[in-house]
């Protein structure tokens, strides 16, 4: 199994996240000192034993609708919460064809995943302007994709992984419409790209009709999550998948709890899938981002995911 991590990492709790909070908060970022963090945050998730770190997404203004600020046809209207988290992202409106920029460019860091929000996600939490081309959310959801689609095919071959969010897959409380487009989204988006790739979702429950969809898609490994849905263990023993899991079984700290996991516990849930899921190709994770939670608690909480990976193992 490897170790990976969700979603961005506390950034304040050093001296550079530091001065990094006090630039933000004056309106002026520096180029040098977030990438200087982002090395940071790399090699203390390398420490911590996460073989496949994210950059930390320091620089992500927000986690589900940052790469929109490379698009056009795209206006951004007002903060909202993502899902039940104290956190925001900016919402995204459709106001014309949605396309990458000219000027596009990712920052990807060697050793880091590519880590974007899915095309599903996009689509659901957008809304339509007065004059855009598309005459439904299919549709919109199919604009994302090529625009993903874009901006991974330049960059891949340079991560170990490209990892798509799609949260609004299982969030609680929000509706589901057209689950059923998900694989053709995710046969568009990755046709003609060469490289692992995973969905990873979080924030709920999942149904049947739900995870035979997820473990349909055209990727290498699907991200559950087993904190808000520990239960969904049952449903992947009658499932025994092909593709890698990502168990995303660490609290990530959404609801305000910033316990420590009893270890052994962890793992014997993890064992009890061993011969249904396929432990090479699998991943153990946090069931989403880190953000919530001081720094200190996300950094033992990456050594936890280190140290169960070493005893699942053994």
């Amino acid at each position: 199994m490897k170790t990976t991590i969700t979603g961005p990492y506390p950034r304040v709790g050093s001296e550079l996240g530091n001065k990094l909070r006090k630039e933000i908060n004056n309106g002026t970022v520096s180029k040098e000192l977030a990438t200087k963090l982002s090395n940071e945050i790399i090699k203390e998730l390398f420490s911590a034993g996460i073989d496949i770190p994210n950059s930390g997404l320091v620089e992500v203004h927000d986690e589900l609708s940052w790469p929109l600020e490379f698009a056009s046809g795209i206006e951004f209207g007002g903060m909202k919460k993502i899902f039940h988290t104290n956190t925001h992202y900016r919402e995204p409106i459709v106001v014309g064809e949605i396309k990458q920029c000219e000027s596009t460019h990712f920052d990807v860091i060697e050793n880091t995943k590519i880590e974007l929000p899915g095309p599903y996600t996009l689509a659901t939490l957008s809304v339509e302007g007065a004059k855009h081309p598309y005459k439904n959310f299919k549709e919109i959801a199919h604009a994302y994709a090529q625009f993903l689609k874009d901006t991974v095919y330049t960059i891949q071959g340079i991560a170990p992984l490209i990892q798509f969010n799609e949260p609004s897959v299982i969030a609680h409380g929000k509706q589901k419409e057209d689950l059923e487009i998900l694989p053709e989204l995710y046969a568009h988006l990755l046709d003609g790209i060469k490289q692992k790739t995973a969905v990873w979702t979080f924030y709920g429950q999942y149904d049947e009709k739900t995870l035979d969809i997820l473990l349909s898609l055209p990727v290498d490994a699907v991200g559950l999550d087993f904190v808000w849905h520990p239960e969904v263990a049952e449903l992947l023993k009658k499932k025994s998948p092909q593709k890698g899991i990502g168990f995303g079984i660490i609290d990530c700290g959404d609801r305000g709890y910033i316990g420590i996991e009893n270890a052994p516990k962890i793992v014997e849930q993890i064992k009890k899938l061993e011969g249904h899921v396929d432990f090479e190709k699998s991943y153990i994770s946090t069931n989403a981002t880190l953000e919530h939670l001081p720094r200190d608690y996300a950094r033992k909480k990456a050594e936890l995911i280190g140290q169960i990976k070493y005893e699942v193992s053994k």
